[in-house]
């Protein structure tokens, strides 16, 4: 795996909406520390570069870099870190890796930090597990970041399964169990030893073991929670596992999908049913390899897959017959091979519809696009039935119901979503028949 490449912009974006105000909230207790910057000291063997000390802070320049022992970990299935540091000033396209106890193997973690003062979305917060990029929030939201201000970085780990947070706002779960390595935690060294890196104080470290009970004062506990894994171009928002026999559905689609999962996901959760959901679309060629390891990731029971209104662009002038057809194809093998157990469906896309005429009154036509619409579903039907995979028409089920649109051209009202959601749902419980637990 690469860690320093990103998942797809939509995905990120998807998957990662964590606004992330500049707070300096904690929620340690000094006296559990198993390591403490303040309190221990760094063996020399793990310092690298001009390294600081100046009233009880570390000042990291010109790619300076120090670890926390690897002793200081003796439960890598529970445990909690913890960095507090400052920037001392911004450098464009640069790197600051917080921490990162990996070896060159696919096991441990790191999260780090890129800058780049434009767009707000490139100074993103990243995470890594087992060699597979997660992605998190940005410090200070779509502000840049501040020089002089403390940020308190946080990684949780509870029984395997590791929570991300900034300044105490949980922005990423992680549903892979952490391997375990024997290697010291390193602080201000990049994976890539060539990328540029910040001038940056660290103001503290601590390491918490497994009785210390991390507890974030804005952390949601849902009833059922939800986390991510990715891969090299891919990601996918999927279930934390008690009953890792269940069957497994897959749905791939765009901002539609995200509009029925809504009501899919409980509803299959109470049918004892765990549904993964990938947001991602093609909008050029296909990033095959990618989507055959994210279809070949889980052992799916049933994919359910769309590609549509973002291909609008797909007109007959800009977009052939042929190339629609080339691209469909390779997409829909990419399910075939990477869930050769699965059955497969594809869903037909959705009306694109007229803006509503008026804020009090529901849209009344099909909107200037729609024959694109069409055009895109009557292509993908002839792959489908050459590639022997069953639609779900979802086009039918929605173009006659046009007083639950949006009224945004695309998007729907959440009876629409129900509808979509209900039919979703018939076509999987029919698939999985009497592998159901």
């Amino acid at each position: 795996m690469n860690p320093t490449l990103s998942p797809l912009p939509f995905l990120r974006l998807a998957m990662a909406a964590c606004a992330i105000a500049s707070l300096s909230t904690s929620a340690v207790a000094d006296d559990s520390a198993l390591w403490d910057l303040s309190r221990n000291d760094i063996p020399s063997a793990l310092l690298a570069g001009p390294v600081e000390r100046v009233n009880g802070a570390v000042k990291l320049r010109d790619g300076a870099a120090f670890a926390v022992p690897a002793e200081a970990f003796p439960d890598q299935a529970n445990f909690t870190v913890q960095v507090t540091l400052s920037l001392d000033a911004l450098v464009q396209d640069a790197v600051f890796t917080a921490m990162r106890k990996q070896s060159e193997q696919d096991d441990g973690f790191s999260f780090f930090f890129n800058y780049r003062d434009n767009p707000y979305y490139a100074r993103q917060v990243n995470s890594v597990v087992n060699g597979i990029l997660m992605t998190g929030g940005s410090l200070n939201g779509r502000k840049e970041p501040q020089i002089n201000t403390p940020y308190t970085l946080t990684m949780a780990v509870r029984q395997g399964l590791a929570t991300f947070y900034i300044d105490d706002i949980p922005c990423k779960t992680c549903f892979m169990n952490l391997i375990p390595n024997a290697e010291p935690m390193w602080i201000g060294r990049n994976a890539n030893p060539k990328a540029k890196t910040m001038p940056v104080t660290i103001h503290g470290v601590k390491v918490f073991g497994s009785s210390f009970n991390y507890v974030s004062k804005r952390e949601s506990k849902p009833e059922f929670p939800r986390g991510a894994v990715a891969g090299k171009g891919w990601a996918l928002d999927v279930p934390k596992m008690d009953n890792p026999d269940w069957p497994k559905v897959l749905i791939y689609g765009d901002s539609i999908s995200m509009g029925y999962s809504g009501s899919f996901i409980p509803e299959m959760l109470q049918q004892k049913i765990y549904v993964f959901h990938c947001v991602h679309f093609v909008g050029g060629d296909v990033p095959v390899e990618a989507l055959t390891e994210m279809a070949g990731r889980y052992k799916f029971d049933v994919v359910i897959f769309n590609n549509g209104l973002h291909s609008l662009g797909w007109t007959p002038d800009k977009v052939s017959d042929d190339v629609v057809l080339e691209r469909m194809r390779k997409l829909t093998r990419c399910f075939k091979q990477g869930a050769t157990q699965a059955k497969i469906y594809y869903l037909l896309t959705t009306p694109h519809t007229a803006a509503r005429p008026a804020p009090d009154q529901p849209v009344t036509s099909l909107g200037d696009k729609n024959d694109v619409v069409i055009r895109l579903n009557k292509l993908s039907s002839q792959v489908m039935k050459e590639e022997g995979i069953d639609m779900i028409d979802g086009y039918s089920l929605l173009a006659s119901r046009l007083e639950l649109a949006a009224g945004d051209n695309y998007h729907w009202q959440g009876a629409a979503y129900q509808m979509l959601s209900q039919e979703l749902g018939k076509r999987v419980m029919s698939a999985l028949g009497g592998r159901k637990k």
